[in-house]
């Protein structure tokens, strides 16, 4: 069995014009194998925060984690908890141990104090695709995946029971995504997921998201509860 192995303290640190809490933690793997685990919280300290997990692209290190966080900034800015594990053996590592993310995110809360509410799984580009195949394989532990960008991946896809699936990819993605877009997202509805998926006009494979429309998406997403 998993268990908590420890935490760090949090710190608070100034990023732009908000202030936010961050600091890291270690937990260990079903096979003794430990984690170290970023963590992110708006400063205001509220008990009542949701959690994202979000899941780097290329080899998912350290580099690459704070490469991409302005996404996971953009969700602390709007009162996400925002945890980004970072992986000791390279980009599959955590899709090969996507059956351990329900019992890591139950670490992460008793740690935390975070509210109970399913956890949203965030990624971009390969990290995208991750978030996509660790929540099909278990979809009622998810409130639902954004993947800026993602494809799946495989031809196994089980009952998404719903699963909210946010799916953006760039009009002129470099790796050419957006050509298998249309079958990626008829795959998904007809697995069950509900799919909000567009592609970005001018776009390539890595973008800004446009906020207004996801924050639409997480609203809904977050009635649905």
């Amino acid at each position: 069995m998993r268990r908590l192995f420890c935490s760090l303290l949090l710190l608070s640190l100034a990023l732009g014009n908000s202030a936010l809490r961050a600091g890291e933690d270690v937990l260990l793997m079903s096979g003794g194998q430990s984690i170290r685990v970023l963590y992110f919280e708006p400063a205001t300290g509220d008990t009542d925060t949701p959690l994202a997990v979000m899941v780097t692209g290329g080899s998912s290190n350290e580099f690459m984690a704070r490469a991409q966080f302005w996404l996971g900034k953009e969700l602390v800015d709007r009162g996400w908890a925002v945890a980004v594990p970072i992986s000791p053996d390279g980009r599959d590592f955590f899709v090969e141990h996507a059956a351990e993310f329900p019992q890591l995110i139950s670490d992460l809360r008793n740690l935390h104090d975070l509210n109970s509410s399913k956890t949203l799984l965030v990624g971009i580009s390969s990290g995208g695709s991750a978030a996509l195949k660790i929540a099909a394989m278990q979809p009622d532990q998810y409130l639902g995946v954004v993947a800026t960008p993602g494809r799946l991946k495989g031809d196994d896809l089980q009952y998404l029971d719903g699963l909210p699936v946010f799916l953006r990819i760039g009009e002129k993605d470099d790796l050419r995504w957006n050509r298998r877009m249309d079958r990626d997202v008829a795959r998904l509805q007809s697995a069950g997921a509900v799919v909000n998926a567009a592609l970005v006009p001018g776009a390539k494979h890595i973008f800004p998201v446009n906020w207004t429309d996801l924050e639409a998406w997480l609203e809904t997403t977050l009635q649905g509860l």
